[in-house]
């Protein structure tokens, strides 16, 4: 019974997180867009009454504008594959793999003090131990996915690019390039903010 419920845990973080991906995604490629947008480079930057001159600068309209005109629907999901893989893998360790390390905890913390009640439902943890729990559970879970996540990243960054121009084809393509050319660090840029984010992970989940 333990065992189906851990199970049921862990498929139900995972449809969830794959469930918001594939409706959210495309406001998620349009908010990585506008973050990234540093305008054009070089000498071809350009500068309007002392200011810099973005790529985009309509926001949003303007992204989604050349998205559609270049790839059509499918530029608002380059990289989906990827994510939805890692959002999958990275809900179903974060909600299923705390409820199975909160349990363990829980029956180690109560029989450590003795407690007479061989039921674990009505028992409970102190709250440092939740919040040991969910933080372990979150910088676990987001270490393993990270991976996923740079490569989800980059894809985005190829749309609006043409075709012959775009680094990468596909997700698969783009790990086998990175990992010949940069190495597991190319993986992990950008880690040390996720890590400090893990946090407020940890607390949402306590």
């Amino acid at each position: 019974r333990r065992k189906r419920k851990r199970l049921a845990s862990f498929l139900s973080g995972g449809l969830a997180g794959g469930t918001v991906t594939t409706i959210l995604y495309p406001l998620e490629f349009l908010r990585t867009r506008l973050a990234m947008d540093i305008g054009n480079s070089g000498s071809n930057k350009r500068y309007s009454k002392h200011r810099y001159q973005y790529q985009y600068p309509r926001g949003m309209r303007d992204v989604f504008g050349s998205t559609m005109q270049m790839d059509g629907i499918r530029g608002l999901y380059q990289g989906y594959g990827i994510a939805l893989a890692g959002v999958v893998v990275y809900r179903a360790l974060h909600l299923g793999g705390y409820d199975a390390l909160k349990h363990d905890l829980l029956i180690s913390y109560h029989c450590n003090n003795d407690s007479n009640n061989n039921s674990t439902e009505d028992l409970d943890l102190p709250l440092s131990y939740k919040f040991l729990a969910a933080q372990v559970v979150s910088l676990a879970a987001g270490t393993i996915c990270y991976p996923m996540d740079s490569v989800r990243r980059r894809l985005m960054m190829q749309a609006c690019v043409l075709q012959h121009h775009r680094q990468y084809r596909n997700g698969l393509d783009c790990f086998c390039k990175v990992w010949r050319q940069e190495g597991w660090r190319g993986f992990y840029l950008g880690i040390g903010p996720n890590i400090v984010r893990s946090v407020g992970g940890a607390l949402l989940l306590v």
